[in-house]
């Protein structure tokens, strides 16, 4: 096995670009803002970060949750380093797109997924679902990418709600959540109305200017 120690991340020119060097032969399979992500086998991945305090931040977040259905295995860390469950699967976003749909089953686990991260004091609960959010072979569920979940206070998933207007797929999502949980669904429903009245002043506003 390649020694990944030997993997290195810098900041690049660019603001927030991250720079690998990576002269082993594990594939880079992701990179974000905090770390990128080396597959070492095929259920394990090997994701090293950029600042050892997002360790210790996704490394809490990770044995707070082992067990539950959305969280990848934690397998061990190091000073910048965490060893986890491969998930191997289609971002959300994208499986929603090639489905045309969402599918109840898909809903109950994202409404699950929500209440959970709520009951075990995550604040931010709003996500990239492209990024941190897959579905799995088996059409379940899975979240990764923990480090952020506490830095702010978001308890809507915004991201999440915002790519399912795009798809055309959220008032099919609601009329699910409806029927699973009253409360969210008033949350959700109440956010999205907000975000549609300050969408229509905005543009009544741009419309004045330019007259």
């Amino acid at each position: 096995m390649n020694d990944f120690s030997s993997i290195t991340l810098h900041r690049g020119r660019k603001k927030k670009e991250l720079v690998v060097h990576n002269p082993t032969s594990y594939p880079l399979i992701g990179k974000g803002v905090q770390g990128a992500v080396f597959k070492l086998k095929e259920d394990r991945c090997l994701k090293i970060y950029l600042k050892p305090e997002n360790v210790a931040k996704e490394k809490e977040a990770m044995l707070k949750c082992q067990g539950m259905s959305f969280m990848p295995k934690f397998y061990e860390s190091g000073p910048n380093y965490i060893i986890m469950e491969y998930i191997d699967g289609t971002p959300l976003g994208h499986f929603l797109k090639e489905q045309g749909t969402i599918a109840e089953s898909i809903t109950q686990q994202l409404v699950n997924i929500k209440k959970e991260m709520k009951s075990a004091g995550f604040t931010n609960l709003d996500c990239h679902v492209n990024r941190h959010i897959f579905v799995d072979q088996q059409q379940i569920v899975k979240m990764v990418d923990y480090a952020s979940t506490n830095d702010r206070q978001s308890p809507i998933p915004v991201r999440l709600l915002n790519t399912l207007s795009e798809l055309g797929l959220i008032e099919l999502f609601l009329t699910q959540v409806k029927g699973m949980d009253y409360e969210l669904y008033s949350e959700w429903k109440n956010f999205l109305s907000k975000s549609k009245s300050k969408s229509k002043s905005k543009s009544k506003s741009k419309s004045k200017h330019r007259k």
